[in-house]
C-alpha cells in the first residue's frame, strides 16, 4: 500500500508542477500579444485559432505514434517538447518585441517572428496532450487498481481546478513586474517558473516507470506518415468508445461556460456587467467545478461509475434548462439566475467528464490508448472550432441567444447519446 501511494504522490506532484506552470504560462500569452501589438486584439485571436487548428490536424498522428513506443519515450517526448516550446515562444516574444517597439515594425520579419511565435505554441499544444495522455490515460490504468482510481482521478481534477483558480493569479501578479533593462520582465519570469518545472516532472514520471515494474507494453507497428496523418471515420464510428467520447464532446459545443471567452463578451457588451463580477464568475466556476470531485466519488462508491455519470449529466442538463428559462426573461435579477445556473451545471458537467475520463482508463485496450484518447482530444477540439466559427459568423451580439439554445441543445444530445452508449454496454456484458 505505501508502494502504491508513493506512485500516486509521484503522479499527482508531475501533475502539480507542469499544469501551475501551464496554467500561468497560458494565462499571459494573451496579455503579452496585447503589449506587442496594442490594440490588434485579432492577432491574439488569429494566435488561438492558428495552435487549434496546428493542433487538430497533428493530433491523429500523435496518437499513433504514442502506441508506437515505450511508455519512457513517450513521456521524455512529451515534457522535452513542451519545454522546448516554452523557451521558443518567450525568446520570439523577446525579439518580436524589440522588432516592433524599440526598431519599428518590419512587416516582413514581424510576420516571421508570429509565425514562429505560432509554431512553438502548436508545439506546446501537442506536448501537453501528449503528456496529459501519457500519465492519466496510460500509467494511471496501469499502476492504480481500478478500486482507487476514482479516488486518484478526483486528485487529478482537484489539482487541474486548484491550479486553474491559483496560477493565474500569480501570474497576473508576476506580469506586472517591470524592468528599465528587460521589456516584458514579467512574462520572462513566468516562463522560467514553467521551464523549471519540466525538469523534476520528467524525473518524477521517469523514476515512477522505472521502479514500478510496469513492464513493457506490446507496441503497434509505426505506420507510413501517411497512415499516421490518416483519420478512418469509418472504423472509429464502428468502435463503442467512440459514442462514449462523443456524449463528452457534445459538451464542448456550448457557451455556457464561466470560462468562455463568448459569453465573458456578451455578459459586457450587451448585458454590461463590470468586469469585476465576470472575473468572479469565472473564478467560481473552478469552485463549483471542485464540488465533483466530492459528489462524484460518493455517488460512484454507492451506484456505480455509469450511473454516477448519468446523474451528474442529467444535473447538467437541468440546471441548464432552468437557466435557459431565467435568460429568456432577460430582467436585471434573471441575469444572476441564468449565471448561478450556469455555475451550479459546472458540478454535473465536472462530475460527468470525471466518469467519461474514468470509463476510458478502464475500457480502452492498452495497445489503444494513444489512438483512442487522442481521438477524444480531436473531437473536443472539433467542437471548439466549430462553436468559434459559428460564433464570428453572428451578426450582432444580441444574436447570441441562439448559441444559447444550441448549448442546451448540445447538452441534451450528449444524455441521449450517453444513455445509448450506457444501455449498449451494460447489455453486452
Amino acid at each position: 500500500m505505501d508502494r502504491l501511494l508513493k506512485i500516486e504522490t509521484q503522479l499527482l506532484l508531475g501533475r502539480l508542477l507542469t499544469r501551475s506552470g501551464d496554467q500561468a504560462w497560458d494565462f499571459v500569452v494573451p496579455f503579452a500579444l496585447l503589449h506587442v501589438f496594442p490594440g490588434k486584439l485579432q492577432i491574439a485571436a488569429l494566435y488561438y485559432l492558428i495552435i487549434k487548428v496546428g493542433t487538430f490536424l497533428l493530433t491523429p498522428w500523435s496518437g499513433k505514434w504514442m502506441d508506437s513506443q515505450q511508455r519512457g519515450h513517450v513521456v521524455k517526448a512529451g515534457v522535452w517538447i513542451q519545454f522546448f516550446a516554452v523557451l521558443g515562444g518567450v525568446i520570439c516574444f523577446f525579439v518580436l518585441d524589440n522588432a516592433v517597439h524599440a526598431y519599428g515594425p518590419e512587416p516582413l520579419g514581424v510576420a516571421l517572428l508570429f509565425a514562429a511565435l505560432a509554431f512553438f505554441g502548436i508545439l506546446a499544444s501537442l506536448g501537453s496532450l501528449i503528456t496529459d495522455i501519457s500519465v492519466g490515460n496510460d500509467l494511471a490504468p496501469s499502476l492504480i487498481p481500478h478500486d482507487r482510481l476514482t479516488h486518484f482521478n478526483s486528485w487529478l481534477r482537484r489539482i487541474d481546478l486548484g491550479t486553474e483558480v491559483g496560477a493565474p493569479i500569480l501570474a497576473g501578479i508576476l506580469f506586472a513586474v517591470q524592468s528599465s533593462y528587460l521589456h516584458l520582465a514579467g512574462l520572462v519570469l513566468i516562463a522560467i517558473w514553467n521551464l523549471l518545472s519540466f525538469a523534476p516532472e520528467y524525473f518524477l514520471l521517469r523514476n515512477v516507470i522505472q521502479k514500478s515494474g510496469l513492464q513493457n507494453r506490446k507496441v503497434r507497428d509505426l505506420q507510413s506518415w501517411k497512415e499516421q496523418f490518416h483519420f478512418n471515420l469509418k472504423e472509429s464510428l464502428g468502435n463503442p468508445i467512440f459514442w462514449l467520447i462523443l456524449s463528452y464532446a457534445l459538451l464542448w459545443l456550448s457557451v455556457l461556460s464561466p470560462h468562455g471567452v463568448l459569453l465573458a463578451g456578451y455578459l459586457k457588451d450587451q448585458m454590461g456587467l463590470p468586469e469585476v463580477e465576470i472575473g468572479l464568475f469565472r473564478g467560481l466556476g473552478a469552485v463549483f467545478g471542485l464540488i465533483s470531485t466530492l459528489t462524484f466519488p460518493y455517488l460512484a462508491a454507492r451506484t456505480g461509475l455509469i450511473f454516477s455519470s448519468r446523474c451528474h449529466l442529467a444535473f447538467q442538463g437541468v440546471t441548464l434548462a432552468v437557466g435557459l428559462g431565467a435568460f429568456v426573461l432577460n430582467t436585471p435579477a434573471s441575469v444572476y439566475v441564468f449565471l448561478g445556473c450556469i455555475l451550479l451545471s459546472r458540478v454535473g458537467l465536472y462530475g460527468f467528464s470525471n466518469g467519461e475520463f474514468e470509463l476510458r482508463q478502464r475500457l480502452i485496450p492498452e495497445d489503444q490508448r494513444g489512438e483512442l484518447n487522442s481521438l477524444s482530444s480531436l473531437t473536443t477540439t472539433l467542437a471548439t472550432l466549430i462553436l468559434f466559427a459559428m460564433g464570428s459568423l453572428l451578426p450582432n451580439t444580441e444574436d447570441f441567444k441562439y448559441l444559447v439554445y444550441l448549448s442546451l441543445l448540445a447538452v441534451v444530445g450528449a444524455n441521449v447519446v450517453f444513455a445509448q452508449w450506457a444501455r449498449q454496454h451494460q447489455n453486452g456484458k
